[in-house]
């Protein structure tokens, strides 16, 4: 379950205790069908507190020689389902780059990584539309409306809950 609140707002939840914790997430659905909010406030699951970070747009690394990152170590960016997709098709691109300079790996580092940065910018804002689709002020009406075939961004899904 993702709740977007800045991290004061937990700042003043106890997540020792786990009942106190069920309820006051509970709080924020209601309204909500009893058979959903049910999910959070009759868990045998203690609520755990984890964070999402990401790395601004257009987030570029210094060179360190014999060094390079892929997959989630490189995209430091929301969930948005597309994590081992990335991971492989940096592997290959990094593979594909050092084949093609065998004999200068610095050169086929920076060529890969040249390559990832321009991709990765796309990667992470489609990453923050799907997120922004699921749990946005929209949802769930935005994502409903994307599964009818309407189109979440035209459609009136400004509506919370």
């Amino acid at each position: 379950m993702i709740l977007s609140h800045p991290l004061a707002w937990f700042d003043g939840i106890d997540f020792a205790d786990a009942d106190v914790t069920r309820a006051r997430i509970a709080a924020e659905f209601d309204g909500w069908a009893p058979e959903l909010t049910a999910l959070v406030t009759d868990s045998d699951t203690a609520p755990v507190l984890r964070s999402i970070h990401e790395l601004p747009d257009r987030h570029r690394w210094v060179r360190v020689p014999g060094v390079t990152l892929l997959g989630d170590a490189a995209h430091v960016t929301v969930p948005g389902g597309e994590g081992a997709n990335i991971a492989m098709l940096d592997g290959a691109e990094l593979g594909e780059a050092i084949a093609a300079q065998p004999d200068d790996l610095e050169a086929a580092l920076a060529s890969y990584e040249a390559v990832m940065f321009e991709r990765s910018e796309a990667e992470a804002v489609a990453a923050r539309e799907t997120v922004d689709l699921v749990f946005g002020t929209g949802a769930p009406h935005a994502l409903a409306s994307l599964f009818a075939g309407g189109d979440p961004v035209g459609d009136d899904v400004t509506q919370s809950r």
